[in-house]
């Protein structure tokens, strides 16, 4: 009876270990596109030009990484985006149409590693809370010895733009954007897309600049 019960309580961690291993793997395999809302606004300039901009058709497909960093995000962008210039009294010398993403990431771990004093690039270096409070989980074989630092840098904003053009001669101008990649590495937190639209146009006597904002969401 009591080599029965060794081995019962034996593999009972095991299957465990397995069971939560199948739940993450799922969790992650499981992600799906999401649709954005969309989005438009239109703004009217001193020398009587009406500037529109639209977001249509954005959906964001998060992905797990492919090199299985854990410290890097990825997914995949699709949208419409259109601009229209209209009504100006004096023609447009200048003009230019861009859209894409703003990228935030809570902790830049870029910078790297220092180990027993000497610096290293650890790509698999992580930022994570432990209950003593900030720690670093670094993917390194070998036996390491003396100190592990990073230099721990606030969270950045990084502009990612897609596709631009100038506007036509008509004032009209259209950015598509289908299955495009984007990826963050050295991110030691949560990564935050949020898609853009920008306009600028220019006159003789004006200049102009707007800009649209899609919803963000986390990848």
């Amino acid at each position: 009876m009591k080599s029965v019960g060794f081995r019962v309580i034996g593999r009972a961690p095991a299957a465990c270990a397995a069971l939560a291993l199948l739940a993450f793997t799922s969790g992650i395999a499981t992600a799906e596109p999401k649709p954005m809302a969309a989005q438009n606004d239109t703004k009217s300039t001193r020398g009587g030009w009406s500037l529109n901009l639209t977001l249509a058709n954005e959906v964001v497909n998060p992905v797990p990484n492919l090199a299985a960093a854990p410290n890097s995000r990825e997914a995949f962008v699709t949208f419409e985006a259109t601009a229209v210039a209209s009504g100006g009294k004096t023609p447009l010398s200048d003009s230019s149409f861009t859209a894409g993403y703003q990228l935030g990431c809570q902790i830049d771990v870029s910078s790297g590693l220092q180990i027993g004093g000497g610096g290293a690039i650890a790509p698999a270096a992580a930022v994570g809370l432990s209950p003593g409070g900030p720690g670093v989980n670094v993917g390194l074989g070998g036996g390491l010895s003396g100190y592990l630092q990073t230099n721990l840098q606030p969270g950045v904003i990084t502009d990612l733009p897609m596709a631009s053009m100038p506007l036509s001669p008509g004032g009209s101008g259209m950015l598509d954007v289908t299955n495009l990649h984007i990826k963050a590495d050295a991110c030691g937190g949560p990564v935050t897309i949020r898609s853009f639209a920008y306009l600028r146009i220019g006159t003789d006597d004006e200049r102009s600049e707007f800009a649209i904002y899609g919803d963000p969401i986390q990848i």
